[in-house]
């Protein structure tokens, strides 16, 4: 999952943080979990709201560098699925198809034990998949051999996608059958990560929002190895 250094605590001089760095780790992971206001962790651990927007602002992008690099086996089944996510920041989303201003983050996942492999920065929620994919995750992902994904990553040649027949629709045949279980483990893998509250309506700005997917899937994985 990466190295813990990346999250180690401050050694730098200046003003010393009101909170021990294992309770602060642990706001960020709580304002992950519920989505509450600041001032809602910020009063279970004695801190100021603003105090508890810097420990987030300080923490957010070294727990989303725990994700590491993907793994290199290229044994390994991989499904990619986009994630639709909400998000207030109105400078980084449209419209999508179910009316609510969202972004697009791509996600891939090892499908033996789901965990997350990679994602990227978040594009506007009314871009599809396959284009979203292009412009993000095949730029930065290694070549996999093994890479599943449904029908919306149609004419991507990194990606396997069901055979479709001389009508376009899907031939549901024996071949098939390999396609829909990495796409439902995907699917699975996306619902996991949105049990943290976050994911389901962002009110942070900038660049959060990919701190927070990545932080998510960091912690998501470490769930899994702890197992």
């Amino acid at each position: 999952m990466g190295s813990c250094g990346k999250l180690a605590p401050d050694t730098g001089h200046g003003r010393p943080w009101s909170l021990p760095f294992a309770d602060r780790t642990l706001l960020v992971v709580l304002a992950y979990r519920t989505n509450l206001t600041m001032q809602h962790p910020g009063s279970h651990f004695g801190i100021s709201h603003a105090a508890a927007h810097r420990v987030m602002t300080r923490l957010a992008a070294p727990l989303a560098e725990l994700l590491g690099p993907p793994p290199t086996d290229r044994r390994e089944l991989w499904a990619v699925d986009g994630a639709s996510i909400p998000l207030h920041d109105r400078q980084r989303t449209a419209k999508s198809k179910n009316h609510r201003r969202s972004v697009n983050e791509q996600i891939v996942c090892r499908t033996r034990d789901r965990r997350v492999v990679a994602v990227k920065d978040a594009w506007p929620g009314n871009r599809n998949d396959m284009v979203v994919f292009r412009e993000t995750l095949a730029k930065t992902l290694p070549d996999h051999p093994r890479l599943s994904g449904d029908g919306g990553y149609r004419g991507c040649d990194r990606i396997h996608t069901p055979r479709r027949g001389p009508d376009g629709r899907i031939i549901t045949d024996r071949t098939y059958r390999r396609f829909r279980k990495p796409r439902a483990v995907a699917e699975h893998t996306i619902a996991r990560l949105k049990e943290h509250q976050i994911l389901h309506q962002c009110r942070r700005r900038g660049n959060a929002i990919n701190h927070a997917v990545a932080g998510v899937a960091a912690l998501h994985n470490l769930k899994i190895d702890i197992r």
